[in-house]
This record gives C-alpha cells, sequence and structure tokens, in this order.
C-alpha cells in the first residue's frame, strides 16, 4: 500500500520527504476525481494547501505567465493542446493564445481553472 501521511495531529510538511508523500497522494487523489465534499475531496484540499505552503517557502519560483502555467498542466495531465479546443472556444482561440497574440478571456480563466486546477491569479496573470 501506498504511504500516506498520518494527520492525526496535523502538522506542516517538515521535510523533502513528506512533501513526496504529499505530492503522490495528491496525484493518486485527483486519478480518483473524489466527489466535492467527501473525505477523500477533503483530504486532497488540505494536502493542496500544504504543498503550496512548503513549495512557497522552500521553492520560490519567478513569476509564470498564464501561457507557461497552461503549457504545464497540459504535460502533466497529459494533455494536448488540442484537446483545449472546446474548453477555449475553438481552435483558433488556443492558437492565439499560445502565440501570444491573445490573452485569456474570464470565461476561459474559470474554465481552465475548474479542468486544469490552475490558480485563477496565475491564470490573470498576477
Amino acid at each position: 500500500m501506498e504511504k500516506v501521511l498520518d494527520f492525526s495531529r496535523p502538522h506542516v510538511l517538515r521535510n523533502q520527504a513528506e512533501y513526496d508523500v504529499a505530492v503522490r497522494e495528491i496525484e493518486r487523489l485527483l486519478d480518483e476525481n473524489p466527489t466535492s465534499g467527501s473525505v477523500d475531496c477533503d483530504r486532497l484540499e488540505f494536502l493542496s494547501v500544504l504543498v503550496e505552503a512548503y513549495e512557497d517557502q522552500h521553492e520560490p519560483v519567478g513569476d509564470v505567465t498564464p501561457r507557461e502555467a497552461v503549457e504545464f498542466m497540459l504535460e502533466q495531465r497529459g494533455m494536448t493542446r488540442t484537446e483545449l479546443t472546446e474548453l477555449m472556444g475553438g481552435k483558433s482561440r488556443v492558437s492565439e493564445f499560445f502565440a501570444g497574440k491573445r490573452d485569456l478571456s474570464k470565461s476561459q480563466i474559470e474554465v481552465l481553472h475548474r479542468h486544469l486546477k490552475i490558480p485563477a491569479d496565475v491564470l490573470l496573470g498576477l
């Protein structure tokens, strides 16, 4: 069985090993696509907050553009740009976004946030 973190006494992620276990558990939970409000969904949200805090403290990254964030999440999920066609309103919208000719619209930000789990502030370029 895959190792999971014991949070009977909640705590922040204290080291790289706990971080690695948390990331693997997040990936497993994402694959299971838990129902909103379920124990697994709550655990996914909890672990995500802990991982984000650990990364902010130990691995600060520079500014990421919306294009870089979308490209990264596509790669992480094994998706292609073509799979964004319906989400973003057509092939030309996807092409223009990745070519830097068009920023994301509010509706595209909402859809990408919901489907790719990219923070809205990153998609807004903040």
